[in-house]
C-alpha cells in the first residue's frame, strides 16, 4: 500500500511540473506573437493611406 501512495504521489508531481512546464512555454509563446502583432500595427501605421482619387498620375 505505501508504494502505491507514493507511486500516485511521484505521478502527481510529474503532472504538476508538465502543467507549470507547458504554461511556461505557453506563456512565452504569446509574448513573442504579442511583440510581432505590435510590429505588424506600426508597420501598418507607417504606410500612408491611399489616394482618394482614382486617377493615375504617371501615364
Amino acid at each position: 500500500m505505501m508504494e502505491s501512495i507514493a507511486a500516485a504521489s511521484m505521478s502527481m508531481s510529474n503532472m504538476q511540473f508538465q502543467t507549470a512546464y507547458d504554461m511556461a512555454v505557453l506563456k512565452k509563446s504569446m509574448a513573442g506573437m504579442e511583440s510581432q502583432a505590435e510590429a505588424l500595427i506600426d508597420m501598418m501605421e507607417a504606410v500612408p493611406a491611399p489616394s482618394p482619387y482614382g486617377f493615375d498620375v504617371y501615364g
